[in-house]
């Protein structure tokens, strides 16, 4: 019989496993590959956008693991990432400071700020969904306790739920005043890779490593409305500002923009050459920012789906900006995060 705590090293190390294989990624070195970047060079296109001047701000050595998630609170204020080292750090966003360290000793896949910025919830590779207090850094609930890694956490705009879905292709929803499952959505054919609650609340859309994007009525939770265009399993999906616009990435090396109301493809975006890990909107909705296995940040204007911006580096996972519009912040293979500020 295999005790517990050698369970969860045996998740653990199928979590990375699982990370890598999404990423199309083989970690192992070679005498041809060339060396691995630790500076970031800014390659721009002809447009008078303001993110076209990018200002690196701060490069964190964060940690020896890659970083796995990243989140900047609602004022703007505090980064929060996760490793798969099993870290919790939190900086300032303008100093670049480490202000509280949390060790959880399991992968942390998932964070996400409450829209009042007062807590935030992690998901992680141990099976747990948790619940902290962003001034103290104290648990104040977790709410799942699954053997099954749960891969991505989102919180309501309301901030009375939080919904988490991963391993068992199952989303839960949570209440966070008492810890209650609300419910449980079924109907994923393979793991659940993202969940996001539209800007309303009135809708969440799931991605599945099965290729697929799913749209649920939370008023009636009838069967799913299904969004069909990618060839390979879905990273993340992300709703824009207006709630009218849906993004995701691909392991097909692509990000789309859907119009909500069709189910139709607005734009493909095809300039990555590698996975797209990650994506994130800025807070007017004008700008789009992905990440991929290619080693570069890519800022596209929405409106025509053209790409304005490239950033070169080793930036690989994950990334997030601020809903002021002012930050990017990048995380990286090599344990690293960028801060970015946008200059006028």
């Amino acid at each position: 019989m295999i005790c517990k705590p050698a369970f969860h090293q045996v998740l653990t190390l199928l979590a990375i496993a699982t990370f890598l294989t999404l990423e199309g990624c083989n970690t192992s070195k070679t005498t041809s590959e060339a060396p691995e970047p630790k500076t970031s060079t800014v390659i721009t296109s002809p447009t008078d956008s303001p993110w076209q001047k990018l200002q690196l701000l701060h490069t964190i050595e964060a940690e020896s693991n890659l970083i796995r998630s990243i989140a900047i609170s609602p004022d703007s204020q505090t980064v929060a990432s996760g490793s798969f080292g099993g870290k919790i750090k939190l900086w300032n966003l303008q100093s670049g400071e480490l202000l509280r360290t949390i060790n959880l000793r399991t992968d942390v896949r998932s964070i996400r700020f409450s829209p009042d910025g007062q807590t935030f919830a992690t998901a992680g590779g141990n099976g747990k969904v948790n619940l902290w207090e962003l001034a103290t850094g104290k648990l104040l609930r977790t709410l799942e306790e699954n053997e099954l890694p749960v891969d991505s956490v989102d919180f309501s705009p309301d901030g009375q739920t939080i919904a988490g879905g991963g391993w068992d292709k199952k989303i839960k929803l949570w209440e966070i005043r008492t810890g209650k499952l609300l419910n449980t959505l079924e109907g994923n054919k393979d793991f659940v890779t993202s969940v996001a609650f539209s800007p309303k609340g009135e809708v969440l859309v799931n991605s599945s490593f099965d290729g697929s994007i799913k749209l649920w009525q939370l008023d009636s939770l009838e069967s799913p409305i299904a969004f069909a265009g990618h060839s390979a399993p879905v990273r993340t999906v992300r709703f824009a500002p207006n709630g009218q616009l849906l993004a995701s990435s691909s392991a097909d090396d692509t990000v789309k923009l859907w119009e909500l109301s069709s189910g139709r493809v607005v734009h493909a975006l095809t300039e990555h050459t590698e996975v797209v890990t990650n994506i994130a909107f800025s807070g007017d909705g004008q700008i789009l920012a992905s990440t991929s296995r290619d080693r570069t940040v890519k800022l596209w204007d929405v409106a025509s789906g053209k790409a304005i911006n490239t950033l070169k580096g080793n930036f690989r996972t994950v990334l997030s900006i601020s809903s002021d519009n002012q930050f990017l912040v990048t995380g990286d293979q090599d344990g690293q995060i960028q801060i970015w500020q946008v200059s006028e």
